[in-house]
């Protein structure tokens, strides 16, 4: 039962964030409004698998378009704020060749499309975590502190996520305990980009 509230908690707040975010699009810079369809295609993931629980229906391989989306568009997101000299060509590289090594291995192993993937979780999410690390050293070395807490809280979660994630495939009793685990880190990280939420909304009304 405590399992299903923190999922659904969750999943609640997502998309609260979703509509705070959409409401205002049309006062978010470019990075945002790219955040903003990050969270609307996750909603439309998280019911679905939701649903599809509920039916006792696999579910599994929403996981895919999860990953592969989240690592789409956050990387997207760090290509308009990531300051260092190059890193837009770089970013650009990586999606490239993180996308095509992920089509390739479905293509060749396709019996892993109904499976958790520990290889793809980590070539996905590795990147992302990387780029939210310099991100923070980034935004330590001046005083504007726009998107802190968003990248802090997707830097915490995507560090314990793809650690937890990792063991999808193992049948232990101790895989309620992970899953929980994964479910606090996602409150966490939704909080967190309420508050950066707020804060924007709020230093915009000021503006104004």
């Amino acid at each position: 039962m405590f399992k299903i509230t923190i999922a659904n908690t969750g999943i609640a707040l997502l998309i609260i964030n979703f509509v705070c975010f959409f409401v205002t699009r049309k006062k978010l810079p470019l990075a945002l409004k790219t955040f903003t369809l990050y969270l609307f295609l996750i909603v439309i993931i998280q019911i679905s698998t939701s649903v599809m629980a509920s039916y006792k229906m696999n579910n599994l391989f929403f996981s895919h378009y999860y990953f592969i989306i989240q690592f789409f568009l956050i990387s997207l997101f760090f290509r308009k704020t990531l300051d260092y000299k190059g890193i837009t060509k770089i970013i650009d590289i990586v999606i490239v060749v993180v996308l095509s090594t992920v089509c390739i291995y479905y293509l060749t192993f396709p019996h892993n499309y109904f499976k958790f993937n520990n290889f793809e979780i980590a070539l996905t999410s590795i990147p992302l975590i990387i780029y939210c690390f310099l991100f923070i050293v980034q935004k330590l070395e001046n005083t504007d502190k726009t998107y802190f807490y968003i990248v802090s809280g997707m830097f915490i979660y995507l560090t314990g996520s793809t650690l937890l994630f990792s063991t999808g495939n193992i049948k232990s009793p101790l895989k309620k305990y992970v899953w929980l685990m994964n479910g606090i880190l996602y409150i966490l990280y939704q909080s967190l980009i309420f508050i950066e939420w707020y804060k924007f909304l709020k230093s915009t009304r000021k503006n104004t």
